[in-house]
C-alpha cells in the first residue's frame, strides 16, 4: 500500500508541475518568474463522499489558485526590482525614472505624473531640520537616519497617475555609509532608501516587500545586512493584520529599522575605534596583507574596474583589497573558481605595472615600511 501511495503521489506531483510549466508559459510575463520559480503553495479540497461533480469542482479549484498564486508573483516581480522604486508614470521599475543618479541620492517622493524625485541625502536632512545635518559634512561623515510615512511620500502624485496595485507604506532614508571608491581619498559616501512596498494580486491579496535602493556595492558584507533580515521576518507576519491596524505596524516597523541600523553603524564604529588603537600600539592586523603584498608576483595583482582598488592574491585563497592611497580596504579569503569568475566576467582585470608599483609606494609611505 505505501509503494502504490507512493507512485501515485509521484505522478500527482508530476502532472500538477507540468500543468504549472504549461500555464506559466502562456502568461504574458510569465518570463519574469520562471527562471526562479521553485515551489507554489495550493490548498485542495478532496471530496470523499460526494462523488458527483467533485472531480469537475476539484479540477477548477486546481486551475483557479495555480492561475491566482501564478499571477501574485508575476505582479510581484513586475512591481519590484532590486536597486530601483516604482514609477506610476512609466508602470514599473524599469525605466530611467527608477534608479539614483548617484550614491548620494534617495528617494523623495513622487511628482505629480508619478515619476520618482531623488535628492542628496545631506539636502534632504536640511529640508527636513535634521538637527544633526551639519555632521554629514565632516571629514568622517556623520551616520543619520529618515523615518517618512506614505502621505509625504505621495503628496503630489495626482490620483489620475496612481498605478492600481502597488503601494508604497513608507522608508527609512540612511546615510552616510563610507565604502571604498576611487575618489582621492580612496572611499565614497553611500546612502540608502529602505522602502515598505505591497503589491495586490488577485481577490486584493497583498504581498509585502522590503526594497533597497541605492548603488551598493557588489560584495558584502553589508553593515545593514542583520537589519533588513529582522525587518523580513517582521513584514512576513503582516498578512495577518487588520486594515485599520496595518499603518500603525508598518510604521512600528520602519522605526525599528531605523534604530536596528544606527546601533549597527555605532558597534562598527566601536569596532573601528579598536582596531586604530591597535594599529597605533604596533600591533597591526595587516601584517598577512603587507607580506602577501611583498611577495606577490605580477600575475597576483589584479584591479577591481568598479572601485578602482588593487586585488592582492595572497596564499590559500587569501585576497586583500587595497585603495588608491595604499590603505587596506578589506581582506577576504576567495576559491580559485571565484577569483577566475570576476576575470571571466570582467568584474576583475589584470593590474598594470605602473597600477602596481603606485600602490607599493603609497602603502611603504603610509606603514613606514620598505615594500618593493
Amino acid at each position: 500500500m505505501n509503494d502504490r501511495a507512493g507512485k501515485l503521489g509521484r505522478k500527482i506531483h508530476d502532472d500538477m508541475a507540468g500543468l504549472v510549466r504549461e500555464m506559466l508559459s502562456r502568461k504574458p510575463g510569465g518570463h519574469l518568474i520562471e527562471p526562479t520559480l521553485k515551489d507554489i503553495v495550493l490548498e485542495l479540497a478532496v471530496s470523499v463522499n460526494d462523488a458527483e461533480g467533485s472531480a469537475l469542482r476539484f479540477s477548477a479549484d486546481l486551475i483557479r489558485d495555480i492561475d491566482r498564486v501564478l499571477d501574485d508573483a508575476i505582479q510581484h516581480v513586475a512591481m519590484f526590482r532590486p536597486g530601483r522604486t516604482f514609477c506610476h508614470r512609466c508602470g514599473g521599475p524599469e525605466c530611467e525614472h527608477a534608479e539614483p543618479p548617484s550614491s548620494r541620492h534617495v528617494f523623495a517622493g513622487y511628482r505629480p505624473t508619478g515619476t520618482p524625485v531623488w535628492k542628496d541625502f545631506a539636502q534632504l536632512c536640511l529640508e527636513e531640520r535634521h538637527e544633526q545635518v551639519d555632521r554629514l559634512y565632516d571629514d568622517k561623515p556623520a551616520f543619520l537616519t529618515l523615518v517618512r510615512e506614505p502621505e509625504a511620500l505621495r503628496l503630489d502624485l495626482l490620483p489620475a497617475f496612481r498605478a492600481k496595485g502597488y503601494r508604497l507604506h513608507g522608508q527609512v532614508t540612511a546615510g552616510f555609509y563610507t565604502v571604498p571608491g576611487n575618489t582621492a581619498a580612496g572611499r565614497t559616501v553611500l546612502a540608502l532608501t529602505f522602502q515598505v512596498a505591497s503589491a495586490s494580486g488577485s481577490g486584493g491579496r497583498k504581498r509585502f516587500g522590503l526594497n533597497i535602493l541605492g548603488h551598493t556595492p557588489q560584495e558584502g558584507p553589508f553593515p545593514w545586512h542583520r537589519a533588513v533580515q529582522w525587518t523580513q521576518s517582521a513584514l512576513a507576519t503582516l498578512g495577518r493584520s487588520r486594515q485599520d491596524d496595518l499603518d500603525h505596524r508598518v510604521e512600528g516597523i520602519l522605526s525599528g529599522l531605523a534604530r536596528r541600523l544606527q546601533q549597527e553603524q555605532r558597534s562598527r564604529g566601536r569596532r573601528t575605534r579598536h582596531a586604530e588603537e591597535r594599529h597605533g600600539s604596533g600591533n597591526r592586523p595587516t601584517r598577512k596583507a603587507l607580506e602577501d603584498l611583498e611577495e606577490a608576483g605580477g600575475d597576483d595583482f589584479c584591479l577591481d574596474e568598479r572601485n578602482g582598488t588593487l586585488v592582492v592574491l595572497g596564499q590559500r585563497g587569501r585576497t586583500h583589497f587595497f585603495s588608491a592611497d595604499g590603505r587596506l580596504v578589506s581582506s577576504v579569503r576567495y576559491s580559485r573558481d571565484a577569483i577566475e569568475g570576476k576575470l571571466k566576467n570582467r568584474l576583475w582585470r589584470k593590474a598594470a605595472e605602473t597600477e602596481i608599483d603606485t600602490v607599493r609606494k603609497k602603502v611603504a609611505a603610509r606603514d613606514g615600511d620598505s615594500v618593493s
